[in-house]
Protein backbone atom coordinates (compact mmCIF):
# COMPACT_ATOMS: atom_id res chain seq x y z
CA UNK A 1 0.00 0.00 0.00
CA UNK A 2 2.75 2.19 0.95
CA UNK A 3 4.17 1.98 -2.69
CA UNK A 4 1.27 2.44 -4.74
CA UNK A 5 1.16 5.29 -2.46
CA UNK A 6 4.31 7.12 -3.62
CA UNK A 7 3.57 6.29 -6.97
CA UNK A 8 0.05 7.99 -7.09
CA UNK A 9 1.92 11.10 -5.29
CA UNK A 10 5.05 10.94 -7.48
CA UNK A 11 2.23 10.90 -10.56
CA UNK A 12 0.06 14.06 -9.65
CA UNK A 13 3.84 15.89 -8.95
CA UNK A 14 4.67 15.08 -12.02
CA UNK A 15 1.73 16.18 -13.76
CA UNK A 16 1.30 19.36 -11.67
CA UNK A 17 5.43 19.92 -12.88
CA UNK A 18 3.83 19.73 -16.78
CA UNK A 19 1.06 22.67 -15.35
CA UNK A 20 -1.51 20.08 -15.41
CA UNK A 21 -2.74 19.41 -11.73
CA UNK A 22 -5.81 17.52 -10.90
CA UNK A 23 -7.08 16.11 -7.90
CA UNK A 24 -7.98 12.46 -9.41
CA UNK A 25 -6.04 9.35 -8.75
CA UNK A 26 -4.34 8.00 -11.71
CA UNK A 27 -6.56 5.09 -12.11
CA UNK A 28 -9.69 7.91 -12.68
CA UNK A 29 -7.18 9.00 -15.65
CA UNK A 30 -8.54 8.55 -19.38
CA UNK A 31 -5.40 7.78 -21.91
CA UNK A 32 -7.17 11.31 -23.56
CA UNK A 33 -5.78 12.87 -20.42
CA UNK A 34 -2.86 11.70 -19.63
CA UNK A 35 -1.88 12.46 -23.25
CA UNK A 36 -3.24 16.40 -22.87
CA UNK A 37 -1.75 16.99 -19.37
CA UNK A 38 1.97 15.67 -20.77
CA UNK A 39 0.94 17.34 -23.98
CA UNK A 40 2.34 14.00 -26.03
CA UNK A 41 2.05 13.57 -29.53
CA UNK A 42 1.77 10.49 -31.67
CA UNK A 43 4.88 8.75 -32.31
CA UNK A 44 6.14 9.10 -35.73
CA UNK A 45 7.33 5.99 -37.02
CA UNK A 46 5.82 2.65 -37.27
CA UNK A 47 8.40 0.89 -35.19
CA UNK A 48 6.47 2.68 -31.53
CA UNK A 49 3.14 2.95 -31.71
CA UNK A 50 2.26 5.22 -28.95
CA UNK A 51 2.46 8.48 -27.62
CA UNK A 52 5.48 10.94 -26.74
CA UNK A 53 7.13 13.72 -25.70
CA UNK A 54 10.98 14.48 -25.54
CA UNK A 55 12.00 15.10 -21.97
CA UNK A 56 15.91 15.45 -21.89
CA UNK A 57 18.62 15.40 -24.36
CA UNK A 58 22.36 15.36 -23.90
CA UNK A 59 24.30 18.88 -25.08
CA UNK A 60 27.27 16.26 -24.91
CA UNK A 61 27.42 14.13 -28.32
CA UNK A 62 28.35 10.56 -29.01
CA UNK A 63 31.64 10.08 -31.07
CA UNK A 64 30.43 7.61 -33.34
CA UNK A 65 29.38 7.40 -37.40
CA UNK A 66 26.52 9.91 -37.31
CA UNK A 67 26.66 12.53 -34.55
CA UNK A 68 23.76 12.00 -31.89
CA UNK A 69 23.25 13.26 -28.22
CA UNK A 70 25.04 11.24 -25.74
CA UNK A 71 21.24 10.13 -24.26
CA UNK A 72 17.77 10.85 -24.77
CA UNK A 73 14.95 10.70 -22.84
CA UNK A 74 11.04 10.42 -23.62
CA UNK A 75 7.78 9.71 -22.07
CA UNK A 76 6.23 6.92 -24.06
CA UNK A 77 2.60 6.17 -23.55
CA UNK A 78 0.89 2.99 -24.56
CA UNK A 79 -2.72 2.76 -24.53
CA UNK A 80 -5.05 -0.18 -25.47
CA UNK A 81 -5.71 0.81 -28.81
CA UNK A 82 -1.79 1.16 -29.28
CA UNK A 83 -1.00 -2.47 -26.98
CA UNK A 84 1.62 -3.98 -29.25
CA UNK A 85 5.09 -2.24 -29.81
CA UNK A 86 6.02 -4.81 -32.46
CA UNK A 87 9.96 -6.52 -33.34
CA UNK A 88 12.49 -3.95 -33.39
CA UNK A 89 15.94 -3.50 -32.99
CA UNK A 90 18.47 -0.50 -31.72
CA UNK A 91 21.70 0.41 -32.25
CA UNK A 92 21.56 1.99 -28.86
CA UNK A 93 21.18 0.60 -25.54
CA UNK A 94 18.29 1.42 -24.05
CA UNK A 95 16.54 2.24 -20.67
CA UNK A 96 12.90 1.58 -20.14
CA UNK A 97 11.16 3.35 -16.71
CA UNK A 98 7.94 2.62 -15.17
CA UNK A 99 5.95 5.36 -14.71
CA UNK A 100 1.93 4.87 -14.07
CA UNK A 101 -0.38 2.74 -15.31
CA UNK A 102 -0.67 -0.75 -16.33
CA UNK A 103 2.55 -2.95 -16.50
CA UNK A 104 4.34 -3.69 -20.01
CA UNK A 105 5.48 -6.95 -21.00
CA UNK A 106 8.55 -7.32 -22.99
CA UNK A 107 10.06 -10.09 -24.75
CA UNK A 108 14.00 -9.41 -25.52
CA UNK A 109 15.64 -11.47 -27.84
CA UNK A 110 19.36 -10.90 -27.29
CA UNK A 111 21.87 -11.65 -29.56
CA UNK A 112 23.61 -14.30 -28.09
CA UNK A 113 20.86 -16.22 -28.52
CA UNK A 114 19.16 -16.21 -25.28
CA UNK A 115 15.89 -14.46 -24.46
CA UNK A 116 13.77 -12.79 -21.30
CA UNK A 117 10.25 -11.73 -20.66
CA UNK A 118 10.28 -9.49 -17.96
CA UNK A 119 7.31 -6.78 -16.52
CA UNK A 120 7.66 -3.16 -16.41
CA UNK A 121 5.57 -2.29 -13.35
CA UNK A 122 4.81 -1.25 -10.05
CA UNK A 123 4.19 -4.53 -8.17
CA UNK A 124 7.63 -5.22 -7.40
CA UNK A 125 6.57 -7.57 -4.92
CA UNK A 126 4.98 -9.88 -7.74
CA UNK A 127 8.84 -9.83 -9.24
CA UNK A 128 7.58 -6.83 -11.91
CA UNK A 129 10.83 -4.45 -12.20
CA UNK A 130 11.13 -0.17 -11.93
CA UNK A 131 13.33 -0.02 -15.20
CA UNK A 132 15.19 -2.69 -17.57
CA UNK A 133 18.45 -2.16 -19.63
CA UNK A 134 18.02 -3.12 -22.85
CA UNK A 135 21.47 -3.54 -24.66
CA UNK A 136 22.36 -2.64 -28.19
CA UNK A 137 21.09 -5.19 -30.49
CA UNK A 138 18.31 -6.65 -28.57
CA UNK A 139 15.18 -7.62 -30.64
CA UNK A 140 12.82 -6.34 -28.64
CA UNK A 141 8.86 -6.35 -28.53
CA UNK A 142 6.36 -5.05 -25.73
CA UNK A 143 2.68 -5.51 -24.68
CA UNK A 144 0.60 -3.95 -22.69
CA UNK A 145 -0.65 -5.88 -20.06
CA UNK A 146 -4.51 -6.10 -18.74
CA UNK A 147 -4.96 -4.22 -15.58
CA UNK A 148 -8.42 -3.39 -13.94
CA UNK A 149 -7.65 0.26 -13.74
CA UNK A 150 -5.50 1.31 -16.43
CA UNK A 151 -6.72 1.17 -20.48
CA UNK A 152 -2.82 2.86 -20.78
CA UNK A 153 0.92 2.50 -19.39
CA UNK A 154 2.58 5.66 -18.99
CA UNK A 155 6.69 5.13 -19.56
CA UNK A 156 10.08 6.35 -20.01
CA UNK A 157 12.16 5.61 -22.58
CA UNK A 158 16.11 6.46 -22.53
CA UNK A 159 18.04 6.20 -24.91
CA UNK A 160 22.22 6.26 -25.01
CA UNK A 161 23.76 6.93 -27.10
CA UNK A 162 20.73 9.44 -27.73
CA UNK A 163 17.78 8.44 -29.67
CA UNK A 164 17.79 9.04 -34.02
CA UNK A 165 15.23 7.39 -36.79
CA UNK A 166 18.58 6.17 -38.39
CA UNK A 167 19.08 3.89 -35.01
CA UNK A 168 15.88 1.53 -35.31
CA UNK A 169 15.33 -1.27 -37.20
CA UNK A 170 11.68 -3.19 -37.76
CA UNK A 171 11.86 -6.71 -38.23
CA UNK A 172 10.65 -7.45 -41.95
CA UNK A 173 8.26 -9.64 -42.97
CA UNK A 174 9.08 -12.83 -44.37
CA UNK A 175 12.83 -14.60 -44.15
CA UNK A 176 13.69 -12.46 -41.39
CA UNK A 177 11.06 -12.86 -39.41
CA UNK A 178 10.94 -16.70 -39.93
CA UNK A 179 14.92 -16.37 -39.19
CA UNK A 180 14.00 -14.88 -35.71
CA UNK A 181 11.62 -17.69 -35.28
CA UNK A 182 14.29 -19.91 -35.89
CA UNK A 183 17.06 -18.70 -33.41
CA UNK A 184 14.76 -18.34 -30.60
CA UNK A 185 12.22 -20.76 -30.86
CA UNK A 186 11.78 -21.56 -27.20
CA UNK A 187 10.11 -18.15 -27.41
CA UNK A 188 7.71 -18.04 -30.00
CA UNK A 189 4.73 -20.08 -28.48
CA UNK A 190 4.90 -16.68 -25.46
CA UNK A 191 5.53 -14.54 -28.24
CA UNK A 192 2.31 -15.51 -29.65
CA UNK A 193 0.39 -15.64 -26.78
CA UNK A 194 1.30 -11.68 -26.40
CA UNK A 195 0.53 -10.99 -30.11
CA UNK A 196 4.11 -10.79 -30.99
CA UNK A 197 4.39 -13.27 -33.35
Amino acid sequence: MKTVLTLTISFLLLLQTCGCFCLKAPHHLTSAEIIKCLGLEPMSDAACPGFFRPTYKSELKAKIENVRPAASLIYYLMTRELAIDPWHILTSDEVLLYHAGAPMSQMLLYADGTWEEVTLGSKVHQGEVIHKFIPAGTWMGFALKEDPDFDWGLYGVMVVPGWHIQDIRMIKPGIELETLKKKYSAAVRRGEELGLF
